[in-house]
């Protein structure tokens, strides 16, 4: 019997032996020429085409409602068409909380010219489909469409932003899709879980403390006249941005004064951020049964002048988890994937992020690890954000940087992150950087900078997040005790 067995393993070796000789013998009896490769195979043509068309440069114009309208054309078939208005989870208060989120899902309901049913199926008689996003203080309404449909995109968007009918029975179907999506999630720990635990322990009891997932009697304490509200308050003109790539800025403009021209008000601001740095722990949440824990400091806003050495410093410290699922070497070189992962078994997840707003920041140090070692994943975060201070190895500092373009590069490639960045700026600083503009920024950069960076950011107060296995953690005075700046 055994020798059945060796016999049946070793067959299909050998025919696979005989096939690849076989093969072999093919392209050694081949009479076509071998031809190195390191060989030029054909001469490029004189007359070869060396250049790109270029797209211009972009355009902003803010129409007498104080709508503002941000283009680029890049001369392709396809455009990108965007809608940026300026409101989200920090604009809420008691009364409308959870409004943003209702919006987003009736993105393309009823209006009061047109049916649920005829807007989806304007979009759909384009080809198109409209993507709606919503974060703690932007509302996006997204679509990518022929040049030549960009006209009737606006049309539709116009409509959504301007004329939405807010429904009761529309509302609460929303209210159940988010309630499903609740329950779904219930015990779930994510990133996006773990952010609004930072926020919630660094802004205590203000806006941006809110969380971008609220919990079930949050959802169904959503009534249709606090949605109403909240939507006659902020969608209005100056709070509003118009971007589309692809296509010619005068017809853009004209169509935005066609179909948005209803729209006025004033512009809206957020309450004033006001970092508090807290503690806050759902000792409850068992989730995936590991220990989840986050240090994080107060850092720049969208207008800081050192927002590019904050940026530097996060590519610098990078992370990720115990499996990359980017490829081998994905930020294999950063600080907490040699200083950490490579050299704590137990710690299954180190990372860095940053949260930047218009007038407040949040730079967060987070990792998990098993409960038992949660103590010490605390205590390897604080040394991680103490080495943050210290000294910057130029060649970490030059990787950090590179990795920094390559994003940045890499991100403007792609017409619908150009669209959202176009957007994002004018409603930041009422103006597009070029590409070189954001690189000269990052060569820029000193180890200095970041150093400087780092120790303001370590100055900040402590705010601690953990969720899980973490009944055993010190205090938040413990561990910020050990910061040093």
């Amino acid at each position: 019997t055994k020798k059945m067995l060796f016999r049946a393993a070793l067959n299909p070796a050998k025919r696979n032996a005989r096939q690849f000789g076989s093969l072999l013998n093919m392209f050694q009896n081949s009479k076509m020429p071998r031809v190195p490769l390191d060989e030029v195979l054909v001469e490029a043509p004189a007359n070869a085409a060396t250049a790109v068309v270029t797209a211009d440069a972009p355009a902003i114009t803010t129409l007498p409602s104080g709508l503002r309208v941000v283009t680029v054309d890049d001369k392709n078939a396809v455009s990108f068409v965007g809608v940026f208005v300026s409101c989200g989870q920090r604009f809420e208060d008691e009364t409308t909380m959870g409004s943003s989120l209702v919006l987003e899902r009736l993105a393309l309901g009823p209006t009061e010219n047109h049916t649920a049913l005829a807007m989806n199926r304007a979009v759909a008689g384009l080809g198109s489909h409209v993507m709606t996003s919503t974060s703690r203080e932007l509302m996006t309404y997204s679509a990518e469409v022929l040049r030549n449909d960009i006209s009737p995109m606006l049309e539709i968007l116009g409509e959504a932003v301007s004329n939405p009918k807010l429904n009761t029975w529309d509302i609460d179907a929303a209210k159940s899709m988010l309630i499903e999506q609740c329950e779904g999630r219930e015990g779930f720990i994510d990133e996006a879980v773990v952010s609004d635990y930072c926020h919630a322990a660094a802004y205590v009891n203000t806006p941006l403390s809110l969380p971008t997932a609220p919990s079930k009697p949050v959802i169904e304490s959503i009534t249709t006249e606090g949605v109403q509200s909240f939507f006659n308050k902020h969608y209005t003109a100056p709070n509003i941005v118009v971007s589309v790539v692809g296509g010619n800025h005068d017809e853009v403009v004209e169509s935005v004064e066609k179909y948005f021209g209803t729209i006025g008000g004033e512009k809206v601001t957020p309450i004033q951020a006001k970092y508090q740095a807290g503690d806050v722990r759902n000792f409850g949440m068992q989730g995936d049964g590991m220990a989840h824990v986050a240090l994080s400091f107060e850092s720049v806003n969208w207008t800081d002048d050192s927002l590019a050495a904050a940026s530097v410093l996060q590519m610098m410290m990078g992370g990720g988890g115990s499996f990359s699922a980017g490829g081998p070497g994905k930020g294999m070189y950063t600080r907490l994937y040699e200083q950490v992962l490579n050299q704590y078994g137990f710690v299954q997840a180190a990372t860095c992020s940053q949260a930047i707003y218009s007038d407040t920041g949040l730079f967060t140090l987070y990792g998990t690890s098993f409960p038992q070692y949660a103590n010490q994943l605390v205590a390897i975060l604080v040394e991680q954000a103490n080495k943050m201070a210290g000294p910057v190895n130029a060649t970490e500092l030059a990787r950090a940087k590179n990795l920094l373009k390559s994003y940045i590069m890499t991100h403007l490639e792609s017409r619908m992150w150009l669209n959202d960045d176009m957007g994002r700026a004018v409603q930041a600083y009422n103006h597009v950087k070029s590409c070189s503009e954001l690189c000269a920024q990052v060569d820029a950069v000193t180890a200095k900078d970041v150093q400087a960076l780092a120790q303001k950011l370590l100055s900040s107060k402590l705010s601690v997040a953990a969720i899980g296995d973490v009944s055993g953690l010190p205090q938040r005075d413990e561990v910020a005790r050990q910061i040093t700046a």
